[in-house]
């Protein structure tokens, strides 16, 4: 029998399916955070590298930090850090400190930001 108590229930249901369509999506597109924590040692091992003036040092450096990161599969997902990778690990090669520096920084900068939880 339909009364005004069924109604309300009714109503009460409607708008907790509605809620919950609403939220599950976005609940469940939510992506982990990567764990970049070792490869941001690896950028600050190569950083040090360079500022005392190892730049053979700082290729190895970014060397085990590439191979790392290829083996990851984050390259994919990360395309970015990845691109920056390519260009810190050059201007490392060329033996350029303040443009190693700076890329690196940025690489660094970049993982930080990649490290914050992201919903999609």
């Amino acid at each position: 029998m339909i009364n005004w108590d069924f109604l309300k229930r009714a109503l009460h249901v409607s708008v907790v399916c509605a809620i919950l369509g609403i939220l599950v999506p976005t609940v469940a597109t939510a992506q982990p955070t990567p764990n970049l924590v070792p490869y941001k040692m690896l950028a600050t091992d190569a950083l040090k590298l360079v500022a005392a003036g190892d730049m053979n040092g700082a290729s190895k450096k970014l060397l085990d930090l590439e191979t790392k990161w290829d083996a990851s599969g984050l390259d994919a997902a990360l395309p970015d850090l990845d691109d920056q990778l390519d260009t810190m690990k050059g201007a490392v090669s060329r033996g350029d400190k303040k443009k190693s520096t700076a890329e690196l920084n940025t690489y660094l900068q970049m993982i930080a930001e990649a490290s914050k939880a992201k919903a999609h």
